[in-house]
């Protein structure tokens, strides 16, 4: 129903779209596993197909077509386009970042209404917003590439070749870019220097052991792994960490896009699962999911913090993440809690200056002390004298 109502909405001819699968089948079946396309072109299941190529392409082109009009129309606020139900819809939404359901880029390519590669990746980008992923700072970045594009800034060659070498291997791959895209103001200061780092255990633990060690938390204002620092001072501590959203849906995208990154022939250097790995190791029980949330950091709607909590300790167990990733500010939080003096405070600040009013009191309490000290001395040393 999809694909027929895209290639409707194109006035596209569909054996001209199907034929551009079809001529392009060879190059395509590199895309799928071995094992994949020998069940795929048993006997049974070629059953009205003459070859696997053919079954391959008409599979490839229904599919394509369906995901484009996905793309294109799939709005839970004006849910009509689709001919389903809002809860559907949202279930259909959450299916196209299943890893297993991943389709080429390079089809969605060759089946996409135009050759304007810059907007096929706009309407991929704008769906993926559905996903919480999308702050200010990334709709800046994303309205930037459009007013270039929109300025026809050099040659339309040049403006495709821009965004061709940024082409995702599929939808999920886009995520993961996304997830990825480095604030214009940020470096990899995350990184370790592997010569200046000494390898040694890292004994800190949770939010609640960050806290009683006088650090503070604070949001970068982003939703990008990229943006988490630590800043070390004399009176204080501060941990910033990037922006989450805990819903069904990011949930299962975290764990498709860990998944992805496990996968045998994708070499990366396993960033989501570093940054799972990371959180995990801050989240232990609903308190800390409780103080995240107070901050301004993590944004959930489960049932309760309790929830959160469990769901991260579960996709945070048994990933292998990339040590070098948060290796800095790991030992940046290590070395402030193994230093007593700026421990305690951090500590002190933390417990006793932790609002306005308490900083009011004290400074009124230390008037009030040197008003008393000096009418004291004149008492004892009057200026007549």
């Amino acid at each position: 129903m999809w694909a027929a109502q895209y290639i409707e909405n194109t006035k596209l001819n569909p054996q001209n779209l199907h034929k551009k699968i079809a001529d392009k089948i060879v190059e395509l079946k590199g895309h799928f596993a071995d094992d994949v396309l020998a069940l795929t072109g048993t006997k049974e299941s070629l059953e009205g197909f003459t070859s696997l190529e053919e079954k391959l392409s008409w599979m490839l082109f229904v599919d394509g077509c369906s995901l484009l009009h996905i793309l294109e129309h799939a709005d839970l606020r004006k849910p009509e386009p689709m001919h389903i139900k809002v809860d559907q819809l949202v279930l259909v939404m959450m299916d196209t970042l299943l890893l297993e359901n991943q389709l080429p880029y390079h089809v969605l390519k060759l089946l996409w209404k135009n050759d304007n590669e810059v907007e096929l990746i706009y309407i991929m980008k704008k769906f993926l917003k559905f996903y919480h992923w999308d702050t200010a700072d990334n709709k800046r970045i994303w309205r930037s590439r459009i007013q270039f594009y929109a300025l026809k800034i050099g040659t339309q060659q040049t403006i495709q070749n821009k965004f061709v070498s940024e082409s995702p291997v599929h939808l999920l791959d886009l995520q993961r870019k996304i997830f990825f895209t480095k604030s214009s103001s940020k470096t990899k200061d995350n990184e370790a220097n592997k010569t200046d780092q000494v390898r040694e255990p890292v004994t800190y633990r949770n939010i609640q052991d960050l806290k009683a060690a006088g650090i503070k938390l604070e949001s970068s204002a982003t939703r990008r792994p990229t943006d988490i620092d630590f800043f070390d001072g004399w009176f204080a501590a501060k941990l910033t960490l990037s922006e989450m959203v805990a819903d069904e849906s990011t949930i299962a995208t975290f764990l498709n896009l860990t998944a992805y990154e496990m996968c045998p022939d994708f070499e990366n250097d396993y960033g989501v699962c570093s940054f799972v790995g990371f959180i995990d190791s801050l989240i232990d029980c609903p308190e800390d999911v409780r103080e995240l949330r107070s901050k301004g950091i993590l944004h959930h709607c489960l049932s309760s913090d309790e929830e959160v909590a469990n769901i991260f300790n579960l996709i945070g167990k048994d990933l292998v993440d990339n040590t070098e990733i948060y290796l800095k500010v790991r030992y940046k939080i290590h070395n402030h809690c193994c230093n007593k003096y700026k421990t305690l405070i951090g500590l002190g600040i933390n417990t006793y200056f932790n609002n306005p009013w308490a900083c009011i009191a004290f400074l009124a309490a230390f008037i009030a002390l040197t008003l008393t000290f000096v009418q004291t001395w004149f008492t004892i040393y009057p200026a007549n004298k």
